[in-house]
């Protein structure tokens, strides 16, 4: 009888302290705040390259690099440092087909592109003539984009204003159910998302890629951001 009596006691204790630790928690709301902008880029990338067949795999690949050298030389005189511009692909196969039953080689195919990064979009047209002057025939795309500064900047923005969007969620909510807000428990910073404005090319090579390139209008990029905060209630 005792050990059933104490056996309820401990039970019964057990109970209270649950109850007590539920008590002590504090009530909270717990919020998602989103934002989605849109600014106006102030840098661009161009994708300029060489794609050239020949009948061995050294002959391409020098035809490729001495291609390339007068499309980097030519950019720098027009003012475009080593900085802005960046190799991207290089590349050297057998090029083959199929032929009366068999695959025939036709020789050998080197591709090289230069990434141009450029801080003046009235120049976007310029460089993409400077290139195709010196020899590029592939102009891939046109990347419109933000400045790492400019970014830094609106990716600020757009947390402050995802922030305020949670806080006026938390508001409303807290308003419907009669409650107060009390202050902030967490703040997470849930995703920040940046997408270029991208054009592919219609016409990628000769005179027809320049007059495409010039009359190219940079679309907006997009920011967005996502915060997400709890507040205690009372």
């Amino acid at each position: 009888m005792k050990k059933i009596i104490i056996g309820m006691l401990l039970t019964a204790l057990l109970m209270l302290a649950g109850c007590q630790n539920i008590a002590g928690e504090e009530n909270t709301i717990h919020v998602t705040g989103t934002s989605e902008l849109s600014f106006d880029p102030d840098e661009a990338e161009v994708w300029a390259g060489i794609d050239v067949l020949e009948i061995n795999a050294e002959k391409a690949q020098e035809e490729a690099n001495r291609v390339m050298n007068n499309i980097i030389d030519g950019l720098r005189y027009k003012g475009i440092t080593e900085e802005d511009m960046e190799t991207e692909r290089l590349s050297l196969r057998e090029e083959k087909v199929w032929e009366d039953g068999e695959y025939v080689s036709k020789g050998y195919r080197a591709t090289q592109t230069l990434k141009i990064t450029v801080d003046d979009l009235d120049k976007v047209g310029e460089v993409v003539d400077v290139a195709v002057a010196n020899g590029a025939n592939t102009i891939n795309r046109i990347n419109f984009k933000l400045s790492e500064k400019k970014e830094q900047e609106y990716k600020q923005q757009a947390l402050a204003e995802a922030t305020a969007n949670a806080k006026q969620k938390a508001e409303v909510i807290a308003d419907s159910l009669g409650v107060e807000l009390k202050g902030v428990k967490t703040v997470t910073e849930s995703d920040y998302n940046y997408r270029p404005y991208g054009y592919a090319m219609e016409k990628a090579v000769g005179a027809a890629a320049v007059e495409e390139a010039t009359a190219v209008m940079p679309g907006d990029v997009e920011v967005n951001g996502r915060i997400s905060v709890i507040y205690n209630i009372r």
